[in-house]
């Protein structure tokens, strides 16, 4: 979160000239969520631009309003204004703005950033002044900017859960089922109570997440974490224990026929008849029987 980079367009408008647009460089959406980690020292830099014929500073001020107006109101936080001289000779620049400084609640039970355990919304407002039709003289009426929201989201996802686990030759293979507010997962393997494995955070409903080089007839550990948008990180789900185990391919050809993985056993699914997975137990078995065969 920290020096998170986005572009807020400020296009100064008119009831004759330019109209208002908010865009983000990063998403191309109009609003950016941040999390307790965006709190201590974050900041966020934007940029303004302009369309307009502009003849006074562009001042800057954060709002926990639920609208803008044309100038800051009791409690909002002024930012540094971007000078006139800037605005002439220059048709886009660049401010920054400080997470820590947005006007969250305190006193009477509120919170400030990183301790509000719930969402607050602010505004970056903006306002100017524009020149007349004919450019001569500068309109006493003030020219507001495009708004841009930062919303503060201090609630962490649920736990997630395992859809699947399937322990395989020297490792498993998961599905992470992930809460509706999740965007990414995150699995970790433990023996004994001892971290082993650490998957990077995915792509909630991206692959089943694979774990490889553990050892065979060793009991492990899994547990699940999920984050949200605003990079808030779940308390851990509950742990799983799997024991990798030589398979000579039958979990493959398992799933081949139909088979579902459950616990790293399953049951016949898919569609497909018992028979089928039966058929493919008893080649599966004959295949381990001449390998075996072969090893000795």
């Amino acid at each position: 979160m920290r020096n998170l980079l986005f572009t807020v367009a400020l296009l100064l408008s008119s009831a004759a000239s330019a109209q208002m647009t908010l865009t983000f460089t990063t998403t191309k959406l109009d609003t950016l969520r941040f999390g307790k980690s965006g709190c201590s020292g974050g900041n966020v830099s934007m940029t303004w631009t302009k369309t307009a014929n502009v003849c006074r500073a562009l001042s800057l001020w954060l709002s926990a309003d639920t609208s803008c107006d044309t100038a800051p109101r009791s409690g909002e936080v002024s930012l540094p204004d971007i000078p006139l001289t800037t605005l002439q000779t220059s048709q886009t620049g660049t401010f920054t703005v400080g997470l820590a400084n947005l006007p969250f609640p305190t006193g009477d039970g509120g919170a400030g950033c990183g301790a509000l355990a719930d969402e607050k919304t602010f505004l970056v407002c903006g306002a100017t002044g524009q020149f007349d039709s004919f450019g001569t003289s500068c309109s006493s009426t003030p020219v507001k900017s495009s708004s841009a929201k930062l919303i503060y989201d201090g609630k962490p996802p649920n736990a997630p859960g395992f859809a699947t686990v399937a322990p395989l030759d020297r490792g498993v293979r998961v599905t992470i089922s992930a809460p509706s507010d999740a965007t990414q997962v995150s699995l970790v393997v433990l023996r004994d109570g001892a971290e082993v494995r650490r998957v990077p955070p995915q792509a909630v409903g991206s692959a089943p997440i694979q774990v490889g080089e553990l050892e065979n007839d060793v009991p492990y550990q899994l547990q699940a974490y999920a984050f949200d948008e605003a990079g808030n990180e779940s308390a851990p789900s509950e742990l799983v224990t799997f024991t990798p185990t030589k398979t000579f391919g039958f979990i493959e050809k398992y799933q081949e026929a139909g088979g579902q993985e459950t616990g790293g056993c399953g049951a016949v699914g898919g569609g497909v008849a018992g028979g089928a997975v039966l058929a493919v137990l008893g080649f599966w078995l004959s295949s381990r029987r001449d390998r075996s065969w072969r090893e000795q």
